[in-house]
Parts: C-alpha cells; sequence; structure tokens
C-alpha cells in the first residue's frame, strides 16, 4: 500500500519533471531576459551617435555660412536674419534639419573682454533673446546656431535632453571678425 501510494505521487509529477527536464526554449527566455537591456543600450547609443553627427554637420554649416558674413558677400547682397537662416539650410540640405526647429543669432560686439554671453535656455526653452546684426568691416562678430534635435527613446528625453520638451539643444558658435571689405551697410536691427 505504502508502494501504491508512492507511486501515484510519483506518477502525479512525472509531468512537472518532464517540463523541469526540457531545455527547449531555455535560449529563447533567457535573451528575452537580455534582449530588452541590450536593444535598450543600442538604440540609445544610436541615438546619441546621431545627435553628435547632427551637431558636427551643424557646426559646419556655421562656419561656411559665416564666411559669407565675414567676407561681406552678406553686406554686399543684403541679407537680412531670413536670408541668412536659408544659407545656412542650404548647407544643411539633404540632413534631416527643418526650419521651425532652427534658430540663427548673429551678433556684433565691441571687444571680448566686455562681452558676456547670452543665456541660450530660459524657462525650459530657447530664449527668444536673438537677432541679427552682421556689422561692418573689421568688427567682431559671433554667429551661434541653436537646433531643437529630437530625441526619440523615452530613456534620452529624460537622461540626455536639455529642453523641457525633451529635445536635445545643439548649439554651434563662431567668432570672427569681419574683413576690411571696402563697401559699409546700414546695419541690420536686432
Amino acid at each position: 500500500m505504502l508502494k501504491q501510494q508512492k507511486t501515484r505521487r510519483f506518477a502525479r509529477l512525472r509531468p512537472i519533471r518532464a517540463v523541469l527536464r526540457n531545455k527547449e526554449g531555455t535560449t529563447a527566455i533567457e535573451f528575452g531576459f537580455v534582449a530588452i537591456p541590450f536593444l535598450m543600450l543600442l538604440f540609445g547609443t544610436i541615438e546619441i551617435g546621431l545627435a553628435f553627427f547632427a551637431d558636427q554637420v551643424l557646426s559646419n554649416a556655421v562656419l561656411d555660412a559665416a564666411r559669407t558674413i565675414r567676407t561681406g558677400q552678406a553686406h554686399a547682397q543684403g541679407f537680412d536674419a531670413g536670408k541668412f537662416k536659408e544659407s545656412m539650410l542650404e548647407r544643411l540640405s539633404g540632413f534631416p534639419i527643418t526650419s521651425d526647429r532652427l534658430t540663427i543669432d548673429v551678433e556684433r560686439i565691441n571687444n571680448f573682454s566686455g562681452y558676456s554671453s547670452k543665456p541660450l535656455i530660459k524657462d525650459g526653452d530657447v530664449t527668444s533673446d536673438i537677432g541679427y546684426n552682421h556689422g561692418e568691416a573689421g568688427e567682431i562678430i559671433i554667429v551661434r546656431a541653436l537646433y531643437r534635435w529630437p530625441m526619440f527613446t523615452s530613456m534620452m528625453k529624460t537622461n540626455y535632453g536639455d529642453l523641457s520638451s525633451g529635445d536635445r539643444l545643439l548649439v554651434a558658435t563662431t567668432v570672427f571678425r569681419n574683413e576690411p571689405f571696402p563697401w559699409s551697410t546700414q546695419q541690420a536691427s536686432n
């Protein structure tokens, strides 16, 4: 009788033992545990890499477009803020940068020692204290381009975003003295 009870108990445990001995699917389950953190890390790395790449493209476009101010071409062609922004966007063609997220600030300063920079972010958004003044020959000019780069993964928005919207603020700046071009223009208003 005792032997029959043990046999019945083992008979009930047979399906459970069979499941415990079966190793099929274990790899898939283990991969499921590892895949989520791995994919988050992978997508985060790709997104940060894209942001750095976009920042470099923006910096090159600022340097190239600022050359039109430095050499006097912007003066001769009567550039204003809108035309200069168009010039920047032409240099960024083929790259996913849109006009509504791009802010351009061109400022003339008297000297380097008396300059204090303007804040870029105010109340969690890009500052509205911008202007366009390409100066005259021999004057010191600061050109800044601010771009609100969208962060797609929510983890990157909270950890890597600068603005209240979760976007990353890309900033490209160049400072130079205008060349001694022979013409003068009326300075555009701030």
